[in-house]
């Protein structure tokens, strides 16, 4: 991939402000599930297998649509397919809103997903067009940061904001904010120059991705290690805390807030490490061993004080970022034309878990207890799941390539 000239940086941080913009957007929706879907339960009697369903309905078509993603930013205008599926995300918002039944709620995650699974994609891909690849790997976790912190502040209010408004004209603020950043990607990102190369063959590269044994391994290994931000963080994570300190929505938010925080310090902190030392496996396997740890920790202690509960929650998070390594890791996996087609199928597999295993602990939440009041007991069985994940992912960081195993082909 060449990095193409910006004329002047202001143009360049404009690129860099709409495409960011797509993706906090993108990370909103998806973690702020917990606390929105908690809303609608409660508004519209949902069991917990019915919210473990809706809260995954989005990751369903964001998972189809990650290769094909990939292909079309390899391939077409990327201008153009940020701003169309900014435009389609903020539609989603919209039609969830003004849902009555369960069959438009779902309806309007299905065009959530279908929009949100071009901003990722989108944004590595213009980062690459646009800045250095020695920066990509700091940029995306700057990038992640930022994501959380906006979750953070937006957690932190959202409790109280939802009890204010009610969920839908919540839902409608964000389909607003999903125009204006449509209007900012075709504004602020060039046409993508045409290339003077011969198209590839597609579906030979794609094969030699899907031959990749290397790739599938990291693939699966971020989707395992990043259920704890979009399965527990993101869904389960504000229900559980409630039991826990019989709290209100809004107090359970603000402690879920301090879990992104950390998970936000994390990212580019973990991106700098790497940079640092000679050998990833062993910063990526502590990553995972001590998150695991935490979480038992935080699943298992009589722990009651919600400042304690706060602080072990955002060095949790502190803990938890070495999963975007994977998309460094990534990069030296794939042909140079065919970058971001490899991100989409590792973001593929990223995401793959999240329904399986939000809809898995919203089943074996009715299993445990089927009068829909769930204890703490509830959910410490079915939360064991998680854990589980994190241990399998630290089996397959021991096949990971070390930095001195990159493709010479790169």
């Amino acid at each position: 991939m060449v990095t193409v000239s910006v004329d002047i940086p202001r143009s360049r941080f404009g690129i860099w402000l709409a495409g960011v913009s797509f993706v906090l957007f993108q990370f909103f929706m998806q973690l702020s599930s917990g606390v929105v879907i908690g809303a609608i339960m409660q508004n519209m009697h949902l069991t917990a297998l019915t919210a473990g369903l809706l809260g995954s309905s989005l990751y369903v078509i964001y998972t189809t649509l990650q290769i094909p993603v990939g292909i079309l930013f390899d391939r077409k205008n990327s201008r153009s397919l940020l701003a169309i599926n900014a435009f389609l995300c903020s539609i989603g918002c919209f039609v969830f809103a003004a849902s009555d039944s369960l069959a438009g709620l779902f309806i309007g995650r299905f065009l959530m997903g279908a929009g949100s699974a071009f901003a990722f994609v989108g944004f590595s891909h213009i980062l690459r067009q646009y800045f250095p690849i020695k920066q990509f790997a700091f940029m995306i976790g700057f990038s992640e940061t930022l994501a959380f912190i906006i979750t953070v502040i937006g957690m932190i209010s959202m409790g109280k904001v939802i009890s204010s408004w009610g969920w839908r004209y919540f839902i409608i603020a964000a389909g607003m904010l999903g125009l204006f950043i449509s209007c900012l990607c075709w504004i602020n990102i060039p046409n993508s120059p045409r290339s003077s190369k011969p198209t590839p063959d597609y579906g030979q590269q794609i094969i030699q991705i899907l031959k990749n044994g290397k790739a599938w391994i990291n693939g699966l290994f971020v989707g395992l290690c990043f259920i704890i931000v979009t399965v527990f963080g993101a869904l389960w994570a504000v229900p559980f805390l409630q039991v826990k300190l019989a709290g209100s929505l809004q107090e359970a938010t603000i402690l879920v807030a301090f879990f992104f925080l950390g998970a936000g310090v994390s990212c580019p902190l973990f991106g700098m490490l790497s940079n640092w030392f000679n050998q990833r496996r062993p910063l990526i396997l502590s990553s995972c061993l001590s998150t695991t740890i935490l979480f038992l920790a935080l699943l298992y202690l009589p722990l009651h004080n919600p400042f304690v509960i706060g602080l072990l929650m955002f060095i949790m998070g502190c803990c938890c970022g070495a999963y975007m390594l994977a998309y460094t890791i990534a990069n030296e996996l794939a042909p140079a034309d065919l970058l971001s087609t490899c991100t989409g199928f590792t973001n593929t597999l990223a995401v793959l878990t999240v329904p399986i295993f939000q809809t898995l602990i919203g089943y074996l939440l009715d299993i445990f207890n089927q009068k829909g009041q769930y204890t703490l007991g509830d959910y410490q069985m079915a939360l064991l799941t998680i854990p589980g994940a994190l241990l399998i992912a630290s089996i397959l960081v021991l096949f990971l390539p070390e930095k001195t195993e990159r493709n010479p082909k790169n």
